[in-house]
């Protein structure tokens, strides 16, 4: 299992949790039904954003650990090594076979568009200037507006 942790920044030695508990003096919450493996996971907007690499993305309170939604990006079996990066209200997620799946940042999960890449891509995007960029396997794709 891949779980999230939201560790304190004060935080220092041994910082396990024991026993079952989800909290304790230097974590602040943690959720234990991760993937076999996530993504790096990202803060925006006041939410913790996590996903995985079936494509399952879920979304907490980045603050009290609160899960608002664990939903699945795709209806077919999609893999997902991408992390997910935010820009203008909206989450992005990229999957290996080139679909980035365009979310509503919130608590609740709406998809608002699909997009295809054209080719295989495994790399995080990058946001720079309102421009979003896509390293696929054989090229750097640009979109702005």
């Amino acid at each position: 299992k891949a779980p999230v942790f939201a560790v304190r920044p004060s935080a220092a030695g041994d910082i396990s949790l024991h026993d079952g508990a989800t909290s304790n003096a230097h974590v602040l919450w943690s959720d234990g039904q991760g993937g076999t493996y996530i993504q790096t996971p990202l803060v925006y907007r006041g939410l913790l954003y996590s996903g995985t690499n079936a494509g399952v993305l879920r979304c907490f309170d980045a603050k009290t650990g609160t899960r608002h939604y664990q939903e699945r990006l795709t209806h077919e079996a999609a893999a997902f090594s991408a992390s997910p990066i935010a820009g203008d209200g909206k989450i992005y997620c990229t999957g290996e076979e080139g679909e980035v799946i365009v979310a509503r940042a919130g608590q609740t999960f709406e998809v608002l568009a699909r997009n295809s890449l054209g080719a295989s891509c495994l790399a995080t995007p990058a946001i720079s200037e309102g421009t979003l960029f896509f390293r696929t396997r054989s090229h750097l794709l640009a979109v702005t507006g």
